[in-house]
């Protein structure tokens, strides 16, 4: 039965950094040596080269060593094989990977910060020399995670750790807001919720920012966190050069606007007359004058016509959401993994026939390349210029 390989943690404040111990040697000397396998490849030039994010140490049997590093040529001839190793140590993104004949000449050195997680940590075999602030320690004094933890929920339980502040913060932040209901998972998401609200500091930023929440988090979990933050409408976060958008908008705003009558199941759409801020550059004057008086009664004063108040509906389906307007079924099509679509067709068709530039690198009409929303505004069936 095959061996299966161990794994232990460097628990740092940030991150923690696996360190697996390989009982197969072959599947070890591979990932360090073996073009495609994780740390070396072949470039243009058909050179061996080491990926920016690896490193590997072979030490041989004799008291050899021979390094792999990014940006430094690799001398293949010199690389030992296989059968010389004695260790092997692979280091990448993910991590560090372990094999020694004995691995009790394996040595981990690492250093502690205020907090007792490890601050700065090296793997290193046979003779090696520790430094001023670290301390040796072995593979089994290492963190050994819970199998079962993948999302490693452990580090919210460890002071120091970013998680552990997280968490202290999620639970200070529920306990202000009073929304006692979350859980512990809930309040995290809550708590990034509160954050990205806190970033918003223009009308555009509230409106790209709750479509945003609107796709990525629980909608009572957002309506919590706009009633503890406050925010209810475009026009507390509306600059001035903004206001001339503000008609061409006004629809996407509406959709957003949310009072604290019930937070758990509705968002209300206020009318714009009644949201309007002294501060705020109100709607056309209708007319001023006896004469005008009636018109104005009619139709809600200078602010326009009357607005009824209205909830805003909660049960969307996939369909209705991306056709609400132009802009976002434009957004989805440009999301759209494909090679080419219908408005690649129509611009090639309407622009390259006649095209006399020799190179596309500077197109006369880049504004309509690949651009889907372009294409959404042309008549279907008729020809018309762009």
């Amino acid at each position: 039965m095959k061996e299966k390989w161990e794994v232990r943690y460097f628990v740092t404040a940030v991150a923690s950094v696996p360190v697996y111990k390989a009982y197969s040697k072959t599947e070890t000397y591979r990932q360090a040596a073996k073009d495609g396998w994780g740390t070396v490849y072949r470039d243009e030039n058909n050179a061996l080269v080491c990926d920016e994010d690896c490193a590997a140490d072979l030490y041989t049997k004799n008291g050899g060593y021979f390094g792999i590093r990014a940006y430094e040529e690799i001398a293949t001839k010199e690389m030992p094989k296989q059968a010389e190793c004695a260790a092997i140590i692979v280091s990448d993104s993910c991590g560090f990977t372990v094999w020694a004949e004995d691995f009790g000449k394996v040595h981990i050195f690492v250093s502690y910060d205020e907090n007792g997680l490890i601050d700065n940590y090296r793997v290193e075999y046979d003779d090696a020399t520790i430094y001023d602030g670290e301390v040796e320690i072995s593979f089994d004094d290492l963190y050994e995670r819970a199998e079962e933890d993948f999302r490693e929920t452990y580090r919210a339980e460890i002071p120091g750790t970013v998680e552990y502040s997280f968490k202290r913060e999620a639970d200070k932040l529920a306990q202000e807001s009073g929304e006692t209901w979350m859980n512990a998972e809930e309040r995290e998401e809550f708590r990034r919720v509160c954050h990205k609200i806190d970033r918003i500091k223009s009308a555009w930023d509230f409106l790209c920012t709750l479509q945003l929440l609107e796709y990525d988090h629980d909608k009572k979990i957002v309506n919590a966190a706009r009633k503890f933050k406050k925010c209810f409408n475009f026009a507390q976060y509306e600059q001035p050069k903004e206001a001339d958008r503000r008609e061409e908008l006004l629809e996407d705003y509406e959709k957003y606007a949310f009072t604290m009558e019930d937070t758990a199941d509705a968002a209300v759409t206020v009318a714009p007359g009644e949201r309007n801020r002294q501060d705020q550059p109100q709607a056309r004057e209708i007319g001023t004058g006896k004469q005008y008086a009636e018109t104005r009664r009619e139709n809600g004063g200078g602010a326009g016509p009357t607005r009824t108040v209205c909830k805003e509906v909660l049960t969307v389906t996939q369909f209705e959401k991306i056709t609400e307007s132009r802009e976002t079924l434009a957004a989805i099509l440009t999301a759209l993994p494909v090679i080419g679509g219908p408005w690649d067709t129509e611009f090639h068709k309407r622009f390259c026939a006649d095209c006399l530039d020799l190179g596309c690198d500077v197109c006369p009409h880049e504004e309509f390349r690949n651009n889907p929303g372009w294409w959404l505004t042309l008549e279907a069936g008729k020809e018309r210029d762009a």
